[in-house]
């Protein structure tokens, strides 16, 4: 039955809110959780996982690509044999949060092997886990972009939630982006999930967000800013032209963030929602409303929408 409710709350009590690690795996996911707002994510605890250790105020937990190569190649499922050296160290920091973010690029080595890793150890630990991937440029190399497609397989039976962010889709917005540009773009893209999420989703809502998301094989972001008047509907259709949702014609699963700057928001959440009704009339959508001050008199949309396996 399609449906449309609302979750989270816009409350700042950082009681309600869930306990939560994110993780940033390998080079792509250490970076974008290092460029994380920690003001905005005080309820997360942030680690970057990697072979070497740099400087940022993100804590770190050192692993062996020798060691991850052998976890990501055993034929025995997690908790059913010796963990590496490197599988403890990652276990014993990352016990009984409430929520999960596992970010990570995939078609390199540290981010594949180690995405499979966590993906397999968190569904062990916690309640609700969500992955952002970037996926490589279409211009890469063939065995890279391969090997993204088949561990991206591999990851997404082991998480609730699995965004897939095609690097490729940035030269729909700008195809002249050099490429440099073009990663500290899709960092920020990758975040702003995670950002969104976390201020509004409380620990009443991991149930139904994990019940709501079952089922689901691949969510994809849109994301949009809206202001004057009918500034909700602005941002809704901004972000329902995202390059990242026009692979797909019918979602059948939304979760959808509205951020609001200065004024109560509800207005235009109500419009924000009522233009992602009239494109995907037979989705089921779970929304919340958020505080942003930083954003001013503008409002922000940000969607996850959900296909079928």
């Amino acid at each position: 039955m399609v449906s449309v409710k609302r979750f989270g709350s816009e409350s700042t009590d950082l009681k309600k809110r869930p306990d939560t690690l994110a993780l940033g795996i390998g080079g792509a996911g250490r970076n974008i959780i290092s460029e994380v707002n920690s003001k905005s994510l005080s309820n997360i605890k942030m680690y970057e996982i990697g072979t070497s250790k740099r400087k940022t105020e993100t804590s770190f937990i050192s692993i062996s690509k020798d060691d991850l190569k052998e976890a990501y190649e055993s034929d025995i499922a997690f908790g059913n044999r010796p963990l590496t050296a490197s599988e403890n160290r990652i276990s014993r920091r990352i016990m009984s949060p409430d929520l999960f973010y596992l970010i990570s690029g995939l078609g390199g080595e540290t981010g594949s092997w180690g995405s499979k890793v966590c993906a397999e150890m968190t569904e062990k630990f916690s309640a609700f886990t969500l992955g952002f991937f970037a996926k490589p440029f279409e211009c890469e190399n063939k065995n890279r972009r391969d090997f993204a497609d088949k561990v991206q397989k591999q990851i997404q039976q082991h998480l609730d939630v699995a965004a897939i962010f095609p690097n490729s889709k940035l030269l729909e917005i700008n195809p002249h982006l050099p490429i440099k540009k073009a990663f500290q773009v899709m960092n920020s893209i990758i975040r702003l999930p995670m950002e969104e999420l976390n201020g509004v989703m409380t620990k009443k809502d991991i149930t139904n967000l994990k019940d709501f998301c079952e089922g689901i094989a691949e969510f994809r972001i849109g994301a949009g800013y809206g202001k004057g008047r009918e500034r909700g509907k602005r941002a809704s259709k901004e972000a329902l032209r995202s390059p990242w949702l026009n692979d797909f014609e019918k979602y059948q699963t939304v979760l959808a963030v509205v951020t609001s700057g200065k004024g109560s928001g509800e207005i235009e959440a109500q419009d924000a929602i009522e233009e992602i009704v009239k494109k995907w009339p037979e989705a089921n959508i779970l929304w919340g409303l958020r505080k942003d001050p930083s954003i001013g008199k503008r409002t922000r949309v940000t969607i996850l929408a959900g296909t079928k396996g």
